[in-house]
């Protein structure tokens, strides 16, 4: 469920069990999990990509007005003492044999003794990143897609982190196998692998002065090439004109050798319905094509186990000859 920092994102509370849930004594396993059914309503990228009833090769499109269930998940947690274990496991329609892609997160989170008061805890194995802006389980994302960012930063790491802090300070230090080697279908486009025997090394540091307004930074070296390294600054706050109104602001930028890419997302929640603007441009240093992509999205919770998202998605690839698509899905999510 990879999210940004969050001390300061509204919607992120609740999501991971870190910090003072180790300090429970609780051993009971608790078991929830998620489905996503999608409705293709128009999908113009796969135009003339398929072949007809008459089995003619390249004349229709064989994702519009199809159903599809891209992602599931069943999650298991237990608490013993001051130590929580996690284990994520996806079904993303690929198979049913759980390995390689289909584990998500498989981590412990130890609440050190000695730094209870910052809530500092050791997390191992693979687990969700916790740099980015973008969450990466439906249930917690404000929109049906994530935008190009989300590609620019690790989904999942492998490895150690070491985390804590307080209301208005938090950060984390990283020590994990090379990021653009992971293995795990996250891995930004065009990224090359590993030689072998390369780490990552990573640090997040976020401040939120007040809930209007927080800043987050996250740096991962590349173990791959050192002039690789990528830099993620976020800025968000949450405004309430009223209490039953949420107005979220978000404001992305990623940096590596290679790109550049910014980000804006705005999302206004009143009760159960909200809206969501997002527009997002990848700067290619040296290459032919800087896409662009705006999206709209409403979102209904019917009730607290079921989530309805409609989203028109709109992107320009920007490179001569090829031409702007539109898309647009209908999205239960259904929670257990």
């Amino acid at each position: 469920m990879k999210k940004s920092m969050s001390v300061f994102s509204l919607f992120a509370a609740g999501a991971m069990v870190v910090g003072g849930a180790g300090l429970s004594h609780a051993d009971d396993l608790k078991v929830s999990g998620f489905g996503s059914i999608n409705f293709n309503l128009m999908d113009e990228a796969s135009d003339n990509s398929c072949s007809d009833t008459s089995g003619t090769d390249g004349s229709t499109n064989c994702t519009e007005l199809q159903f599809s269930v891209p992602y599931a998940e069943v999650d298991f947690e237990k608490t013993v003492g001051s130590v929580t274990v996690r284990l994520d496991l996806d079904f993303n329609g690929t198979g049913n044999n759980i390995a390689g892609d289909d584990v998500e997160q498989f981590r412990f989170d130890w609440t050190l003794p000695a730094g209870q008061d910052l809530g500092l805890t050791l997390t191992g194995g693979i687990f969700n990143s916790p740099i980015g802006f973008e969450s990466q389980d439906s249930p917690d994302k404000l929109q049906v897609s994530n935008g190009q960012l989300f590609n620019m930063v690790p989904s999942n790491l492998a490895g150690l982190q070491l985390a804590g802090g307080t209301d208005m300070i938090s950060g984390s230090l990283l020590f994990v196998n090379d990021w653009r080697d992971f293995g795990t279908g996250t891995n930004p486009p065009g990224a090359t692998q590993s030689l072998g025997e390369e780490n990552t090394l990573g640090a997040t540091f976020a401040i939120t002065p007040m809930p209007e307004a927080g800043l987050s930074f996250g740096y991962l070296s590349s173990g791959l090439k050192p002039n690789e390294d990528t830099l993620n600054i976020i800025l968000t706050g949450t405004v309430m004109p009223s209490p039953d109104l949420a107005l979220l602001y978000a404001l992305e930028y990623v940096s590596n050798e290679k790109q550049d890419g910014k980000g804006i997302t705005l999302n206004a929640m009143h009760g159960k319905h909200g809206l969501t603007l997002r527009y997002d441009m990848v700067d290619n240093d040296g290459a032919a094509g800087d896409p662009t992509s705006l999206t709209v999205a409403f979102l209904c919770s019917l009730e607290e186990n079921l989530k309805v998202k409609l989203e028109w998605r709109d992107d320009d690839p920007d490179v001569a000859g090829a031409s702007s698509t539109d898309a647009t899905t209908l999205q239960f999510v259904a929670l257990f």
